[in-house]
């Protein structure tokens, strides 16, 4: 008698038929059973993770799809980059996020995204469907210094806050400068993936960054949560770290993570934080970034970071003053000219004074009538920054002349 595998017993023998199995019920208990006909994009591309010479683009999806992005210097694009991981190309049923690598700096790019859904209805089942295509847009690489001008925003503790989001990304559209930097608590904690894909692909339903990238720098509740370590599945930077720099005409930036608010030894964590060895390991990194040319030899430095790192109350958060101790000698001696901040949730501005040489300009709150816009442009001589509230109603205006 030939021996039965185990599998086929499972399929045909008395357990079975005791259970009422078969192979039709066995091939129809795969999770993933829908047709591709139900598939759908969800919101527009975000151009993220931007430096001059790559940059990451994700996108939603509603169910199981592979994908890629057509991209090229005209209309007709001619390019495609399609991200693989040992042999296998990307499925995903929420979020695809893919890399363009060798591009060229202060160079206009077009590009769209295609997914494909796709359906595993049995082993030797799988089902492609129909390619769905995102609308044709463009990006504009960092241009390493060359450009004579360059605009910013920093939007910040947006906390999931629908009608702060809608009104600061409307406003944004309106005049969206040439770089938005997000500087923080996008989330109150992070509890699913969904959440992210929510968040920071559409927040408030609005496309807010498929033409003007954007900057992300990590907040204290944006480290917070079960799902809080796969945020780099929706979240891209220049090298791939939450500290980073980037230069776009006389603006050099350096985004730092001041991470956790409280000690790494607040029960509250659990013993899961170790930010105090990290903002020692951003320390040696700063300093050498610095002393870097695209930094050094640029006409203004201007520096974000979520945590206030300087206070004019007696107490402040371990993270900030941690992050003051490790990182003020690094920021003076590298002539900064702003530091912007966030964490607080009320506007503040603190003018340079005899131990810090550079002004700190920290956002408000999630709250409609507590949030701010900050806006501001520089050329080769001057930076101007100016906050203002959700209404619009100017809050402050600061005007930082070139050092001497």
């Amino acid at each position: 008698m030939m021996p039965v595998s185990r599998r086929r017993w499972l399929q045909s023998g008395p357990l079975a038929v005791a259970l009422g199995w078969s192979r039709a019920a066995l091939a129809q208990s795969s999770p993933i059973t829908r047709t591709p006909e139900n598939f759908r994009l969800v919101g527009a591309p975000v151009v993220q993770g931007v430096s001059a010479s790559a940059v990451s683009i994700a996108w939603g999806v509603n169910d199981t799809s592979t994908g890629w992005v057509e991209y090229g210097e005209t209309e007709a694009l001619g390019r495609l980059a399609a991200p693989e991981g040992h042999g296998l190309k990307p499925l995903d049923a929420v979020v695809h996020r893919v890399r363009l690598e060798g591009l060229a700096p202060g160079a206009r790019y077009f590009y769209r995204t295609v997914s494909v859904p796709i359906a595993f209805l049995g082993a030797y089942d799988i089902r492609r469907g129909r390619p769905f295509e995102s609308g044709l847009a463009s990006f504009t690489t960092p241009d390493e210094g060359r450009g004579a001008r360059v605009s910013f925003a920093v939007i910040n503790d947006t906390h999931e806050q629908t009608e702060t989001l809608k009104s600061l990304f409307t406003q944004l559209a309106d005049a969206p400068g040439d770089m938005l930097f997000w500087n923080g608590d996008m989330f109150n904690d992070i509890a699913s993936q969904q959440q992210m894909s929510e968040q920071l692909l559409t927040p408030a339903g609005i496309a807010y960054a498929s033409q003007r990238p954007v900057w992300f720098a990590r907040g204290n509740h944006d480290v917070r949560g079960p799902e809080a370590r796969a945020l780099g599945r929706f979240l891209d930077t220049p090298g791939g770290r939450f500290h980073y720099s980037v230069r776009q005409g006389p603006v050099a930036f350096v985004v730092l993570d001041t991470g956790e608010d409280k000690a790494d030894d607040a029960p509250v964590y659990a013993g899961l934080g170790t930010f105090d060895a990290y903002r020692t390991a951003q320390s040696a990194w700063l300093a050498d970034q610095l002393r870097q040319d695209h930094i050094r030899n640029a006409p203004f430095r201007v520096v974000i970071a979520h945590i206030p790192l300087y206070s004019t109350r007696d107490t402040q958060p371990h993270g900030g003053a941690d992050a003051r101790a490790k990182w003020h000698t690094h920021l003076a001696e590298g002539a900064v000219d702003l530091l912007i901040t966030g964490h607080t949730h009320r506007h503040a501005w603190m003018p340079a004074d005899a131990t810090r040489p550079f002004g700190q300009l920290t956002g408000g709150g999630p709250r409609p009538q507590e949030a701010t816009l900050i806006r501001a442009e520089a050329d080769a001589q001057v930076l101007k920054a100016r906050m203002h509230a959700l209404d619009g109603t100017l809050i402050s205006e600061h005007v930082i002349p070139r050092r001497s």
